[in-house]
């Protein structure tokens, strides 16, 4: 292989792919990036066996072949080298990268060992704008569940109902459901997709393009300008999220977004148990008013913020954390607010705009 390329060519191949480099894999080849020459194009592929990652970036190629790279010090490399014409020539399973007069050999692995990241026929498409995608991940991937004991709850629900889709996460404690219109769609998908995959996707897709989704009974491919991204589904039932949304409530409020979030952030500096590690935080809902009160031995707030209030008075407390990352991710300046007593699962809506909903369920003190 020998081709001829910029420096700022290789870095985007090399910035699109690493993340899909496995990091505690103990299979070498893994840890590493596959150059490989097609046409006048460089692929860039990397996979941990759970996703794989493909860009094709046009460049100047003079002798086609394929070469597996260590991910770590390529990627440093790379990031090092000046904005010069960049000529890299394999030798077997090595690279030597010429630059000005000069010259650096990276040692690789012997391609034949790479897992394919192998593309799959299937007349089952679905194409999304971007944008639409992109919002609905924002607004669902941070209810996902961290520790992997019901792997169901690492992922999103993906559930396209020919013009509908729905993104449903969850971590048993909260969840969060988006849902859209996508036209010119007759076709039907319900799967989990992992969280780690549908964080590539929110980092890579230009709000711009057209993602093309292609699919069968156990992997995914998603397409998008130049990128590709397979990654297998995850295996199990998701938990029916329909029936656990309140149809009614007794207590409903509107609040201002940012008021309530820097409310609920002052108060967290207070509220952490370092026994429980949970950042609790107490609403005192009375007559419009809503009160913060918190102390603990490093001090005491207490605020009050005016709110429009429909319905009874309540108490009721929460993870303060997952109040505010609902809050950060709503676009509109309200915020409504739908509870029904102090144990009961709780509703926050963007005013306005039904296509959200974010169900937390309160803690018992």
């Amino acid at each position: 292989m020998k081709i001829i390329c910029s420096k700022d060519n290789l870095l985007l191949g090399v910035n699109t792919v690493q993340r899909a480099v496995a990091t505690k894999n103990t299979m070498p080849i893994l840890q590493g990036i596959r150059l490989r020459t097609e046409g006048s194009s460089l692929w860039f592929e990397a996979t941990d066996l759970e996703i794989g990652i493909r860009c094709n970036i046009p460049m100047e190629v003079q002798e086609e072949g394929e070469v597996v790279l260590p991910a770590k010090l390529f990627s440093e490399f790379v990031r090092k080298l000046p904005d010069t014409d960049i000529i890299l020539e394999s030798i077997d399973n090595n690279v030597n990268i010429h630059y000005n007069k000069s010259n650096f050999v990276i040692n690789g692995y012997d391609p034949e060992e790479f897992p394919e990241i192998t593309e799959f026929t299937s007349a089952d498409i679905i194409e999304i704008p971007a944008t639409i995608f992109k919002k609905m991940i924002r607004q669902t991937i941070f209810a996902c569940a961290v520790e992997e004991t019901r792997p169901v709850f690492t992922g999103i629900l993906v559930h396209v109902e020919k013009e509908n889709i729905s993104l449903v996460s969850t971590d048993s404690h909260r969840l969060a459901h988006s849902k859209a219109m996508i036209s010119d769609n007759d076709k039907e998908f319900k799967g989990i997709i992992p969280s780690k995959t549908m964080q590539e996707l929110l980092r890579l897709l230009d709000d711009n393009e057209i993602l093309t989704v292609q699919y069968n009974s156990s992997k995914i491919i998603f397409k998008f300008g130049s990128c590709q991204i397979l990654t297998r589904l995850i295996d199990g039932q998701f938990p029916s999220y329909k029936q656990v949304i309140p149809q009614s409530c007794n207590t409903k409020l509107l609040l201002n977004c940012k008021n309530f979030l820097d409310t609920v952030e002052r108060a967290s500096l207070l509220s952490k148990d370092n026994y429980l590690k949970i950042n609790n935080v107490r609403f005192n809902i009375e007559d419009s008013i809503l009160n913060v009160n918190q102390y603990s031995e490093m001090g005491k707030i207490s605020e009050q913020i005016e709110i429009e209030q429909e319905g009874e008075n309540v108490a009721i407390s929460f993870n303060a954390k997952y109040v505010i990352d609902v809050l950060k991710i709503i676009d509109t300046e309200n915020i409504i607010m739908e509870a029904s007593g102090p144990y009961s699962p709780c509703v926050f809506r963007p005013e306005n705009e039904e296509d959200y909903l974010y169900l937390l369920l309160p803690l018992r003190n």
